[in-house]
């Protein structure tokens, strides 16, 4: 496919699922294509370019483990040192399996580390405040047991870099990776002192139910269409698992440096490019962990990408994100030298990448991608030994059913979804509001017939109260 027709497929995809503005760039055979349509937001009219900045979400977890990874090539960081001798902080911590942890389980996700810790103290560059909270919140498993999925592992990740660098994550972040290749930094949160923002597109909420009128709270605007604007919702301490922002060209960039022509980035202007990440580093990042089991997210994990399977079952690598109404997805194939980047601001672009990997797949070029199939069981009929709380960290989901016999799950201030169980003991999540993918999760027994003790639901595995 040409890039005119790829540009006006995708321009026709985006309209399809209403997202008010979305960017494609592919880079292949050596040639890179960039497809920007729609605006940046629906209240100010401002049209996409190449170069908008749109939030990344967790694909900024994809960047701060290349940064990680070159100073571990320098020598500047030892993967496999124990967090309780790098950082101060967790010297002396009640949490002594983190104090056991190492920087390699930090990246791959499976430190015992819950998924979320609050932090309200952090108002600066620094994560020293948040280490020490971490150290003072109950872990989930001892080091090495499961993969749960951990934003805080990825912040803890911040300050690991501060130790390693004398740079705060944000600085470090721009002067070793983002300026070196051109990027131009964007954040959704900078504490720096002088800091200047850069813009950064809005999150849009795509209503099932058509116009809304405008919202009380002050935090979304409604339009005729039922397309409303919303924050990005994410605190000051998760900066470095998912703050950062840039285009869809930008992912590329940094993708290219993971594929087998990673020499064909050099120029006359950047002769030094693809040293940017040592080949040690990009093997690293590339291999995935042994018996890791991520369910629900991928088919295996490395350091910082994650790893999926084709229909052919070829393994592509990449990562995923979503923050506040905006999605973003990146794919690479380093034998095939061919990388895949989507940013889209609206909680529909995970439905748009969807559509946009049939597209591509008709074409001959078959992305790797996990999904679960959505059950095909029987609904059970006894919801009682499913309800109550699950926990993991500052993450508490809930199981609650309506007088009428409706089941949600519920996270408090934040979503109700419905839920569907299956005799499977596999779920069904659904916004009952906004149009976005539904979510494919399980509960699990200790034993089979026993009593319920986990929920696992987006790669998190959450204990039951």
């Amino acid at each position: 496919m040409d890039g005119s027709r790829l540009a006006e497929e995708f321009t026709h995809l985006v309209r399809k699922h209403r997202v008010p503005g979305a960017q494609l760039a592919l880079y292949r055979d050596g040639a890179l294509t960039q497809c920007a349509t729609g605006v940046e937001s629906v209240r100010t009219g401002r049209p996409v370019t190449s170069t908008s900045a749109f939030p990344y979400g967790s694909v900024t977890k994809f960047h701060t483990a290349m940064l990680a990874l070159q100073f571990a090539s320098d020598g500047d960081l030892d993967l496999d040192e124990p967090l309780g001798r790098l950082l101060p902080e967790l010297k002396n911590a009640a949490n002594r399996h983190l104090r056991d942890a190492t920087v390699r389980q930090l990246l791959s996700h499976t430190a015992g580390l819950a998924d979320n810790v609050d932090c309200d103290d952090m108002r600066g560059a620094s994560y020293q405040r948040y280490t020490t909270a971490c150290g003072d919140t109950p872990g989930l498993s001892a080091p090495g047991l499961a993969f749960s999925y951990s934003n805080a592992g990825y912040c803890l990740m911040g300050r690991v870099i501060e130790v390693a660098s004398g740079m705060d994550w944000w600085t470090a972040l721009e002067n070793c990776l983002l300026h070196p290749m051109g990027a131009q930094p964007a954040f959704l949160h900078d504490p720096r002192p002088g800091a200047r923002p850069h813009p950064v597109t809005d999150g849009h909420a795509v209503r099932l139910d058509g116009p809304h009128g405008s919202t009380t709270d002050g935090t979304r605007d409604a339009t005729p269409d039922g397309i409303e604007t919303v924050d990005h919702l994410i605190p000051l301490s998760t900066a470095a698992a998912g703050a950062l922002a840039g285009s869809a060209t930008a992912l590329v960039t940094a993708a290219r440096l993971h594929l087998d022509d990673r020499d064909s980035l050099a120029d006359d202007d950047h002769p030094e490019l693809p040293d940017l990440l040592p080949e040690d580093a990009v093997e690293e990042m590339r291999t995935p962990v042994p018996g890791v089991r991520p369910y629900g997210l991928a088919d295996g994990w490395g350091l910082g990408l994650m790893a999926h399977r084709n229909t052919a079952g070829d393994i592509w690598l990449g990562h995923d994100g979503a923050v506040g109404g905006a999605s973003c997805q990146l794919r690479l194939h380093p034998a095939g030298n061919t990388a895949l980047a989507l940013t889209a601001n609206a909680t529909t672009g995970q439905k748009l990448w969807g559509d946009l990997l049939d597209l591509l797949r008709a074409d001959g070029l078959d992305i790797g991608h996990h999904t679960l199939p959505l059950p095909d069981t029987p609904r059970v009929q006894d919801p009682g030994p499913y309800l109550g709380e699950y926990a993991n960290g500052d993450l508490v989901l809930v199981v609650v059913a309506d007088p009428g016999g409706q089941l949600f799950l519920t996270r408090k201030d934040y979503f109700d979804s419905k839920l569907e169980i299956h005799e499977d003991d596999r779920f069904v999540s659904r916004d009952p509001e906004v149009d976005a993918v539904p979510v494919v999760g399980r509960f699990v027994r200790a034993e089979p017939g026993g009593p319920i003790t986990l929920l696992q639901y987006g790669g998190r595995a959450l204990a039951r109260r």
